[in-house]
């Protein structure tokens, strides 16, 4: 566990610094937050408890689908059709973490190809197709991104590039450009926190109602 990290043990919840802080849905391994910054509505943020600079080793647990899968079903039911994506970052300081140097994926309602997207806005990445279990392998140990247009579990196919060069908040960007907020990308100046709290609130009522049935 890295000394100080908020986003270990849902720690995350305790040191509060934004209403998105919220745990919204957790099990014993795997927690979801609603993402400050969050330009678009239903915009959610899964992490691990345990600490980890990226996702590529928890790709293969099958605990992390089943957790996964009822947090995009709830976005998807919520906002609609929804997209994944990872920036994976290998040291504390990179650009790619972006300030959060601890392992987390994205789920984004975005009916448009992620995917597509991601490689225009990068000619100068090469870019592969990877399903979820390839990515440690494949990036071996690297700074990698990759998205998905859609998640299906274990068989999730997308498209990883592997880094040289830190990217910083890069699907943001993609995705700001999309949406037509092109300049309005970066979580750290746009904190987007009427947003943010909506979701938190529509998807906590969702897990609760659910919970509430079983």
């Amino acid at each position: 566990m890295m000394k100080h990290c908020r986003f270990c043990e849902g720690k995350v919840a305790e040191i509060k610094q934004f209403q998105a802080d919220e745990i919204l849905y957790e099990s014993d391994k795997f927690y979801a937050i609603s993402s400050i910054g969050g330009f678009i509505p239903g915009w959610t943020l899964v992490f691990p408890k345990e600490h980890n600079l990226n996702m590529s080793v928890f790709y293969g647990n099958q605990d992390l689908h089943f957790f996964l899968s009822d947090v995009h079903k709830a976005v998807a039911e919520i906002y609609g059709t929804s997209v994944i994506f990872e920036h994976g970052s290998n040291n504390e300081t990179s650009q790619t973490a972006c300030g959060v140097a601890h392992a987390h994926i994205h789920i984004v309602p975005f009916n448009q190809n992620i995917e597509l997207l991601a490689k225009d806005a990068s000619p100068d990445l090469v870019w592969t197709k990877a399903d979820l279990n390839s990515i440690d392998k494949i990036s071996e140990g690297n700074e990698y991104l990759f998205c998905a247009n859609k998640y299906s579990g274990t068989d999730t196919k997308g498209c990883l590039a592997i880094l040289n060069n830190p990217q910083s908040q890069f699907f943001r960007k993609v995705l700001a450009k999309a949406v037509g907020l092109v300049d309005l990308y970066d979580y750290k100046k746009y904190r987007f926190e009427d947003i943010s709290t909506d979701t938190t609130k529509k998807l906590t009522q969702h897990f609760t109602a659910l919970e509430n049935t079983q």
